[in-house]
């Protein structure tokens, strides 16, 4: 038997109901999923409750279905089950690895809103910054 989280329960039932019981992961994890398969129709063939010799019974869990910018618990918690996918746990991680992947290969911003070049004040000076009247 299944147990559901002990917070968002109702919201998960649905999700599983919906994906029935099977892992939803179509290929985002960097796997290819042979669509040829009958069986799996494309998807990854994790099911709740299957049995691995890595983790023991699998439980999916309920993630959103735009991680990049629904990702948040904040966010992902106040969604309803039709914008929720149900995933298994080393989909979930790898999605989650390729989203970090990406977030480290974005460029730091070079320029600020605000020109700081009259506030720069030397380490080696005595002197203040002066920032104007309060």
């Amino acid at each position: 038997m299944i147990r559901p989280p002990l917070v968002g329960a109702p919201i998960w039932n649905t999700v599983m109901k919906n994906a029935e019981d099977r892992c939803e992961c179509k290929g985002a994890c960097g796997k290819k999923h042979d669509p040829e398969r009958k069986r799996v129709q494309g998807r990854c063939d994790m099911t709740n409750g299957k049995r691995t010799t890595k983790r023991g019974a699998i439980t999916l869990i309920a993630m959103p279905r735009d991680p990049i910018n629904e990702g948040s618990f904040a966010v992902a918690a106040q969604l309803p089950a039709s914008r929720l996918a149900a995933m298994c746990p080393d989909r979930y991680d790898a999605v989650r690895r390729k989203i970090k992947a990406a977030e480290k290969k974005l460029l730091p911003q070079d320029e600020g809103l605000f020109d700081t070049a009259e506030f720069y004040v030397d380490p080696a000076s005595k002197k203040q910054a002066d920032v104007g009247a309060a």
